[in-house]
């Protein structure tokens, strides 16, 4: 699913009306951007809606769809998607029916859905149905300290407070059509990731770590919700996942990279972020080197030369000219 809103100024959008032409192009499209095969319902009427934005590292689509299915593209097909993310889904109005791995399951109105593509499935609409999709990188899942490998199709309580609360930021990002400046969109994608362990996680349908794993896992995720922290130590990331330091050591040792040198990657790639903003905001070197947790600017800028091989304001220039760096 590969979706070109990346780099449009706009939602990318597609209609759908009953013509021969148009289901044709549904279909080609469907197919290019979304790395699904549609078939129609013989007889009856398929028109449809979508659009499609990014939300930062996130992508949103919002279709109204009827009287098809979709199902994955094989690998080797040319518009295979790949694994390498998962799908929230969130039925807005009507019902669908997704199939994978011998499980079938009808879900209405309100209901989320989680799913993992590596394993084939197939979703089938037979209303006019509004849903909502999430297309998340599993990368980013991993960084944050999230479970990302799922077994099977997944529906969290949607009567859950939480998971409610969850549902209605879904709700209010999609009513918003993309409208909103691409710096606004990338904090709501920020601020949807953050949240995602709140569907995620569920040890009935989430595959088991090993401990070492779930305690890299928990560490990673506090080191993420906590790289403003100019105090962050390795003895303060220990105590947070009841660890000895020397056995979290091991563990990021075992990755090929030390503890500190990994939190040190992370505030750098959280500046350069923060970086490629400054053309959209008034958002200062001085201030950035505090939020990404760095003792002083002169730190931040020798560690940040070091690294990308330029200094932050010069990154900066080269964002505000269109010059394009490896930043």
């Amino acid at each position: 699913m590969q979706l070109s809103a990346q780099t449009s100024p706009g939602p990318l959008k597609h209609v759908l009306d009953d013509t021969p032409e148009s289901r044709e192009i549904w279909r080609q499209t469907t197919a290019r951007f979304y790395g699904l095969k549609c078939e129609y319902a013989p007889g009856r009427s398929v028109c449809s809606t979508s659009a499609s934005w990014n939300l930062g590292q996130l992508d949103l689509l919002q279709v109204a769809i009827a009287n098809q299915s979709l199902s994955t593209l094989a690998p080797g097909d040319p518009h295979w998607p790949g694994d390498g993310y998962l799908y929230l889904k969130l039925v807005r109005e009507g019902t669908m029916m997704i199939e994978q791995g011998g499980q079938a399951r009808v879900f209405q109105s309100g209901q989320l859905i989680l799913l993992d593509p590596k394993r084939p499935y197939r979703q089938s609409f037979n209303e006019t149905t509004q849903l909502i999709a999430l297309r998340i990188p599993k990368v980013m899942l991993r960084e944050r300290g999230f479970r990302h490998d799922l077994r099977g199709l997944h529906a969290p309580d949607a009567a859950a407070p939480d998971v409610h609360a969850v549902s209605d930021l879904i709700l209010s990002m999609a009513d918003q059509a993309g409208a909103t400046s691409a710096r606004m969109r990338r904090r709501q994608g920020e601020q949807l990731l953050d949240l995602i362990d709140i569907v995620l996680d569920d040890p009935s349908v989430l595959m088991r770590a090993r401990s070492g794993d779930a305690t890299l896992f928990r560490a990673k995720r506090f080191i993420a919700q906590n790289l403003r922290n100019a105090d962050l130590t390795a003895t303060l990331i220990a105590s947070a996942v009841s660890a000895s330091e020397a056995h979290l050591h091991r563990l990021f040792k075992s990755e090929g990279i030390s503890l500190m040198r990994y939190v040190w990657m992370r505030r750098l790639e959280l500046a350069a972020r923060l970086l490629k903003e400054c053309n959209e905001s008034r958002i200062q070197i001085q201030e950035i080197a505090y939020r990404c947790g760095f003792s002083t600017p002169a730190h931040f800028s020798r560690a940040f030369k070091d690294h990308y091989g330029v200094s932050p304001r010069d990154a900066t220039m080269a964002e505000l000219t269109g010059e394009h760096s490896d930043v």
